[in-house]
């Protein structure tokens, strides 16, 4: 599969991410911010119109208290004019228009009164009021046909007058106090409101907290997590928090854009920074092909000129010398050839002894140009790791030759791969070199950040190895004394298997 096949199925997996997406039912910041506020505003309206019509029914009850009352005043007063005509033969007519007025209220103001009181005694005091009245007409119209004011069955007629007036005032009394109650029961309520409004408004303030801070706080958290993790070199997709779409999910749809292009220009820096690094490789090669071609060129000048003069065993050596260093100069080009091979990405179980002991063999031949030894500890039995067998052995081949780099003439390079804490190994790659200022080693993995002089580096070898490793699940630790060492430890975690399986 060549690169722009691979390009190009790239591109098509992220059109169907992106498709898949934005492609979800839209849930916008913007729509849930005037859906809580127009909510809010339709709790408001509620209340409002609630109050409103608390109010309006406490109106009606006052009126209905302030009827009943007066209903009552006349009922009394008529009592009173009652009285005084069994006692002193007066205040009849008066008695007969407080009566009228009475009932003149009780007509007007009866249908409004349904539906306040109990129906059976507002019926009942109507009835007893039309017999009062009645009774009263009667009594007046014995006055007025009896000069001598002698009233035939004054008695009965006082009887009956008492009754109804006591079964009158008591039922009229006794609504009146059913309505000043109900009234009493609505100002509560109306007092109370204000208080359950309060509490209702804070538990919303509550609610709407919470509400923002998982709408817009939590995917802003984690958001700012995920640039974190960008910036120390994984480039793994951003993964939407909700099923549905919002102003979040175009920042990350976004910020996936930006991270292909990123990984797509990392790409490119590799490979430029593999180039640098198989120029540097080729003068170590050419020194170390020398040596063998020359060989090979006297073995087969002498062969040439002796000829003759050789016996069987002579040539079968001469011919095995020219073998020999054929295998051994094929073996330096094939080591060159294997590192810049271009190969997809694929992870395998990597016996990571083996893999560093290839890569110091790549590196070897230009530290015998500049004579510094290199010295390879494995130790025995470690498990297999998981990672991309190119990739790898770029990041170690990188910090070898940092360390070629930073190394004098007397100096020393330290590889070592062993276990480290838990389920990890580790390869340290150790120089006795000048070492790393403690200011510039918390930056020597920003992009672009060197110490080498101009057109020595980039300044994108560790950045680009550390951007490997944690795709590999692991990092990269630096640790320097100036004048003294630089202690590179790559940490990986291991493969619970062998290299075999």
């Amino acid at each position: 599969m060549t690169p722009d096949t691979i390009a190009a199925q790239g591109k098509n997996d992220i059109a169907a991410d992106e498709k898949d997406l934005l492609e979800r039912p839209v849930f916008s910041f913007r729509f849930q911010i005037i859906l809580g506020f127009f909510t809010f505003f339709i709790l408001s309206v509620v209340v409002t119109v609630g109050a409103m019509i608390t109010i309006n029914q406490i109106e009606k009850k006052i009126t209905t208290v302030q009827t009943w009352e007066q209903f009552l005043f006349n009922i009394e007063q008529a009592r009173r004019w009652e009285k005084n005509f069994f006692l002193y033969g007066t205040n009849l007519e008066d008695a007969l228009s407080s009566t009228t007025e009475a009932q003149a209220i009780l007509a007007e103001n009866l249908k409004k009164f349904e539906g306040s009181s109990i129906p059976a005694a507002k019926e009942n005091i109507k009835k007893h009021l039309d017999l009062y009245h009645g009774k009263l007409l009667q009594l007046n119209q014995l006055v007025k046909e009896s000069p001598d004011h002698s009233i035939p069955r004054a008695d009965l007629i006082e009887n009956d007058l008492r009754r109804y007036g006591a079964s009158i005032v008591g039922d009229a009394a006794d609504l009146t106090a059913r309505e000043h109650d109900l009234l009493f029961r609505w100002l509560q309520l109306v007092q109370r409101v204000p208080a359950y409004f309060l509490v209702f408004l804070f538990f919303l303030m509550i609610y709407m907290t919470r509400f923002l801070s998982r709408r817009f706080m939590k995917p802003l958290k984690y958001l700012v997590n995920e640039t974190r993790r960008i910036a120390r070199g994984d480039f793994t997709p951003v993964q939407p928090l909700r099923k549905f779409r919002d102003e979040f999910t175009t920042v990350e749809v976004a910020i996936n854009r930006m991270l292909r292009e990123l990984e797509s220009r990392q790409n490119s820096l590799i490979e430029s920074h593999k180039l640098r690094a198989v120029g540097i490789l080729t003068a170590g090669v050419a020194h170390e092909l020398n040596n063998p071609i020359n060989n090979i060129m006297l073995t087969a000048h002498s062969m040439l000129d002796e000829y003759d003069d050789l016996t069987k065993d002579e040539q079968i050596d001469m011919i095995t010398d020219i073998i020999g260093e054929t295998d051994r100069s094929r073996g330096i080009v094939h080591n060159l050839l294997d590192f810049t091979r271009e190969n997809k990405a694929t992870y395998d179980a990597i016996d990571l002894g083996s893999l560093v002991e290839e890569t110091t063999k790549l590196a070897k031949n230009q530290a015998r140009v500049r004579g510094i030894p290199i010295k390879l500890d494995v130790q025995p039995g470690l498990p297999p790791v998981l990672g991309d067998r190119q990739k790898l052995k770029q990041v170690f081949l990188n910090l070898i030759m940092n360390a070629l780099d930073a190394v004098g003439q007397n100096g020393l390079i330290q590889v070592r791969v062993r276990y480290h804490k838990l389920n990890y190994l580790s390869v340290q790659i150790e120089d006795n070199g000048a070492g790393i200022a403690p200011d510039v080693l918390p930056h020597i993995f920003d992009p672009f950040f060197t110490t080498k002089p101009v057109g020595k580096g980039t300044g994108l070898g560790l950045s680009v190895s550390r951007g490997i490793i944690n795709k590999h699940r692991g990092r990269i630790e630096a640790d320097s004394k100036p004048g003294a060492y630089t202690i590179f430890n790559v940490i990986l975690p291991y493969y619970p298997g062998s290299a075999n399986e």
